[in-house]
Order: C-alpha cells, then structure tokens, then sequence
C-alpha cells in the first residue's frame, strides 16, 4: 500500500511539473490558453480565436516535443542504469559502461566533420552505428574461448573499447574546423534538447517505452541475474540468453538517447540509488520507479538549463552538477559495501 502511495504521488508531481514546464521559458502563455491548447490538439478540434498562432506553435512544436523527449530519455537512462547495476551486480555502474557513448560520441564527431552539412540526419545515424559497434568491439574482445562473456571481463572490456573510441574522437576533434566543426562536436557531447522536433519523435525514439515496458515485465529475470550466475544457473535460468536480451535492451536504449540528443550522463548512475532507497533493490519496484524519478530528474534539468541564463546551457552539464555531489555523499556512505 505504501508503494502505491508512493507511485500515485510521484506521477502526480510529474505531472504537475510537466505542465509548469509547458509554460517555462522566455515567453509566457497563460494557463488557460495552454490547457485549451492541449485540448484542441488532442480532440482536434480548431483552435480558439483568441490564442495567437506564436503561442500555438510555441506550446505545439517547441515545447511538448521537446518535453516528451526529455521524458523518454529520462526514464531510458534511469532505467538501463538500474537493469546495468543488477546485470554485473555493481552499484558503480552506469549504462555507458560498455562503451555505448563513446561510440556514438565518435560517430557524431565524424558525421559533423564529414557528413552533417550535405545530410543533416547523419549525425543522428553515424552516432547508432558508432554505438552499436563499440559494444560489438567490447563483447568480443570480453568474448572466451568457450563462448562465455564473464561480467568483470565485459566491463573491463567496456572501458577499454570506452577508452579507445575516446582518443579516435580527440583525433576528430584535432582535424575539426575550429569555428564550426569543434564547437558542434564539443555541445553534442554536453547533451542538449536543443534541437529536438517533432520530426526527432520518429519510429526508432519510441523503441525507447518498448523497451522499458519489456525491461519492467521481465523484471523477475533480473532479479534472478542479479543474485550471480552460479545461483542464477542453481535456478535453471539461461544466464546468457537472459543477459543478452537484457543487455540488447540496454545498448538499444542507450543509443538511441544518445544518437538523438548527445551524451548525458549521471543519469543512469544517480537515479537507480534513489529509487532502490524508495521501493527497494526488487527490481519490479525498482524499475518503474527509476523511469518516474529519471524522467522527473531529467525535466527539472532542461528546465534548469533552458532559464537559467538568456541562452541555453547543455543539459549535461546541468546532471553533473546535481549528480556529482549525491554520489560523493554515497560512496562516503556506502564505502565498505559492494551491493545492495
């Protein structure tokens, strides 16, 4: 019963900061206009006459694309962060671990510096097939003879390949044209909602709810890997077929965030504490709440970044300054455990 208060709450308050969102930025649109607004849209029906088209395409086409975005990529982070924590059994880990953004990041800088001005999608698209490939490259460099994929070599094997693509995108970097290319390689990197459209709300942007839908039905699964694979094989579980589905969500996830609006982290490192402090390390519980808080984090966040100056600061920058200080106090407060 506490937990479904829990919940209730928490989707009470999302939706609460939601609609203040809708409302935040430079140019304000009454309250009463926005609800009919929304409205109009949903039923469609013809909008009032006495709502400017300025204050239409200000609600319509910049900020609930924008807010549904943030939405998804808030929860598919928080979520893969919490599945990567119980997948290689370490409260450390984040859903980047096996290499998924410093893979994109070298597909994105390679894309501005080649491709971006004859085909302005390749970014997006260079960025997935970065991704995709890095952790293709860490599972085989993880990958033994006999087939396994331990987790401590996989996550070894992640930052190495992490590693690897990072020096390839200094490279990038090095050979950008200074008063175009670097600069829009280094915001990319940050992690902004800056450009986002409706066109950015394609058919691969809503793989991400797929996926935290199955991840969270499957949940008892994780529980299970999260035990370790002798106990998971004990209970007759496929321990590579479910880590291999579990991880395919993940990278899926990951790297459609990634590729649609640049790196973003403390995301998925940060939010699966708070909600394993709120509802417990059963990730049936701890699943949902993770997409709730991520998504929650994740708005409070652009909305930070879009008012708090007169331009706009990348987001990413916004989660690290928040994330950092919580996850200085955990480490001090659970230095002597491992996982919880």
């Amino acid at each position: 019963m506490k937990k479904t208060i829990t919940y209730i709450l928490m989707i009470i308050a999302l939706f609460i900061l939601i609609y203040f969102s809708i409302n935040m930025g430079n140019y304000n649109v009454p309250a009463n206009k926005i609800i009919r607004i929304l409205y109009s849209f949903v039923t469609g029906s013809e909008t009032p006459s006495d709502i400017t088209n300025y204050e239409k395409i200000i609600v319509l086409d910049l900020r609930m694309p924008r807010i549904i975005m943030v939405l998804l990529v808030g929860a598919g982070l928080a979520v893969c962060g919490a599945a990567s924590q119980g997948i290689f059994r370490n409260p450390l880990v984040s859903p980047f671990i096996l290499g998924v953004s410093s893979g994109a990041s070298l597909g994105a800088a390679i894309a501005i510096v080649y491709f971006a001005q004859k085909h302005p999608h390749s970014v997006d698209i260079c960025a997935g097939i970065g991704g995709a490939i890095a952790v293709t490259l860490a599972f085989l460099t993880a990958r033994k003879p006999d087939g396994s994929v331990p987790r401590l070599s996989l996550v070894l094997a992640g930052t190495i390949i992490s590693s690897l693509f990072g020096s390839l995108t200094g490279i990038m970097k090095y050979v950008a044209d200074t008063e175009t290319q670097l600069p829009a390689i280094t915001f990319w990197m940050m992690g902004s909602f800056g450009n986002v459209g409706w066109k950015t709300l394609d058919v691969f942007t809503w793989i991400i709810p797929i996926n935290i839908i199955l991840m969270i039905i499957f949940a008892w699964q994780l529980n299970v890997l999260s035990l370790g694979d002798k106990e998971a094989s004990l209970l007759g579980m496929d321990i590579k077929k479910w880590k291999l589905i579990y991880i395919y969500f993940i990278v899926s996830t990951v790297g459609i965030c990634v590729a649609r609006t640049g790196v973003i982290g403390w995301v998925g490192l940060v939010i699966p504490h708070i909600g394993r402090a709120i509802v417990g390390p059963n990730h049936r519980s701890l699943l949902p709440m993770s997409a709730l808080i991520g998504a929650t984090f994740m708005l409070i966040s652009d909305n930070i970044s879009r008012v708090a100056t007169t331009g706009e600061i990348p987001v990413g920058i916004i989660t690290a300054i928040i994330g950092t200080p919580f996850f200085i106090y955990y480490l001090r407060k659970k230095e002597t455990s491992v996982w919880n």
